[in-house]
């Protein structure tokens, strides 16, 4: 899919609104084989809870066990799976699937399509438990990095002719050499 904003023909008229969706992810079963992949579901699927994720696969074309477990461990949950799609059979469109329902009636194009292998479509979001969880630790992150910023409220550092001491690092030397004896 293009990330590209459509450009609308010169022939017809302007419409009077135009709205956009949300991001539409197309994964198949490969894109789960390499390391990492389903760290980065999670991640994007955390962070990015307007987009929809669908993992299409067939019946050669499906998660090995080992995936399906790390899914099932993980928090990737599939909340509907949908039949009758197919991959699109014009050049360009790799990643694009249609949906034939047997006894539709439909153009040429597309009962052609339903002649290739049938696709199931899965709709996966993030386990409610595990976006508290994650939900928590990037809490606790944010709340950690503020209270160890060592950065002063208030610099002192009067000088004299550009000659000047930091009084807030000598303060910081002193209560350490301080708490060292």
């Amino acid at each position: 899919m293009s990330e590209e904003v459509p450009r609308w023909p010169d022939s017809l008229p302007l419409p009077a609104k135009v709205t956009f969706g949300p991001r539409r992810v197309h994964l198949l079963p490969a894109d789960f084989e390499s390391e990492g992949a389903i760290s980065d579901i999670l991640h994007d699927l955390y962070w990015f809870r307007d987009d929809q994720y669908y993992l299409f696969y067939s019946d050669t074309l499906k998660l090995t066990s080992e995936v399906a477990r790390e899914f099932e461990a993980s928090g990737v949950v599939f909340t509907e799976i949908e039949s009758y799609f197919y991959m699109h059979p014009k050049p360009g469109y790799e990643r694009d699937f249609i949906q034939v329902v047997p006894n539709g009636d439909y153009p040429a194009w597309r009962q052609e399509a339903a002649n290739g292998e049938m696709f199931c479509r899965a709709s996966l979001a993030l386990d409610s438990a595990m976006r508290r969880e994650m939900d928590f630790n990037e809490s606790a992150a944010r709340t950690r990095d503020a209270i160890t910023d060592t950065e002063d409220v208030v610099d002192l550092k009067p000088n004299f002719f550009g000659i000047g001491l930091n009084l807030n690092s000598a303060w910081r030397r002193f209560l350490t050499w301080f708490k060292s004896r």
